[in-house]
């Protein structure tokens, strides 16, 4: 049993998170489920889209990387990527 409560997206939407889970669904990453745990808190949620952006999407990070962190998150949460 999960200790924490998955948020309705759409009620997310309509919070001061709209313009990063905006971005994040026209881009499909991060998964939507990312957006329903850390909505609980704001102040981190924004921090980790400034973060992922930082990684994934201004090209500051190698490729091979990249990779590697993907390979490493989709065990870690035991996804077949």
């Amino acid at each position: 049993m999960s200790n924490i409560s998955m948020l309705e997206i759409t009620e997310l939407e309509k919070t001061e998170l709209a313009p990063f889970i905006k971005k994040a669904l026209e881009s499909k990453a991060p998964d939507p489920a990312f957006h329903a745990i850390m909505g609980h808190n704001p102040e981190l949620a924004k921090s980790m889209y400034v973060a992922w952006g930082t990684v994934f999407q201004t090209g500051r990070v190698d490729h091979k990387l990249k990779e590697i962190i993907r390979v490493k998150l989709s065990r870690a949460a035991d996804c077949n990527y």
